[in-house]
This record gives C-alpha cells, structure tokens and sequence, in this order.
C-alpha cells in the first residue's frame, strides 16, 4: 500500500495512513491431556512496569480452529489477577480430558473501569497425548 499523500510505498513526507491496533502477543501453548493446565506469567506494561491485573476482568477459550467449536469453555477456564501483574490461568485436569490435538485459543480482558476490552495473548493450543488415564 502506497502513501495516499505522497504516493510512495515507504512514505517520505510523515503522513503516514496505516495503523496497527493488533497488540496481541502470539504464545504458543504446549499441555498434556488429563492433566491440571496452570499457567503463570508476569505481565507488564511497554516500561516494564507490572500491570495491576485486579483491574481487569478475563476470558478465554479454547476453539478446534478460529471460529470453530468450542472445545474448552471460558466458564471451564479460572483467570485470576494480581496488583502485583501476576496472572493465572488454571484449568481442571477433567475440562482436560479432550482429544489430543492442535487448538487455537485467546485471551481477552477487559478494563472493568471502562469497559475497553483488548485480546492479550492468542496462538495455538495443543494438547498432547496422556499415558496414563
């Protein structure tokens, strides 16, 4: 895409027309069948500063492909926040009991104190194999 201003395709005068809201990191998931899902990640903000997670409300879900079925339910699904930008997603080892595979699944929250919601996190989801049942 060209610059509407100056018509060049890296544009030279500063009037730049495109924009990207995407800040969603792409986080790859690798969990096994059957088992407890406990995931816990530090988030902080661009300065490195860690975010206060009470302020948020989460969800997330896990889908056979973008748009699919759901195959793990957001109410299947506990995420909790810390002031401290810890967060925590844990998910029942029986709500894990679903067929192996490769899943996509993301994470939305939205700031309870004015309602603008922004997906976090999004990727692949797989679920390996469980040996013992």
């Amino acid at each position: 895409m060209s610059c509407s201003s100056c018509s060049t395709s890296a544009c030279t005068c500063g009037n730049a027309t495109n924009v990207n809201l995407n800040t969603a990191s792409q986080v790859n998931i690798c969990c096994r069948r059957g088992d407890t899902f406990k995931l816990v990640a530090n988030i902080k903000d661009s300065d490195g500063t860690e975010l206060d997670l009470t302020l948020y409300t989460y969800k997330m879900e896990v889908r056979e492909y973008d748009g699919g079925p759901v195959v793990i339910a957001d109410t299947d699904i506990d995420i909790t926040g810390t002031s401290s930008g810890v967060l925590t997603i844990e998910i029942p080892a029986a709500d894990m009991a679903v067929d192996s595979g490769t899943y996509v699944y993301g994470l939305q929250t939205t700031l309870i104190a004015t309602g603008f919601v922004d997906t976090w996190l999004y990727g692949s989801f797989e679920v390996v194999q469980d040996i013992v049942q």
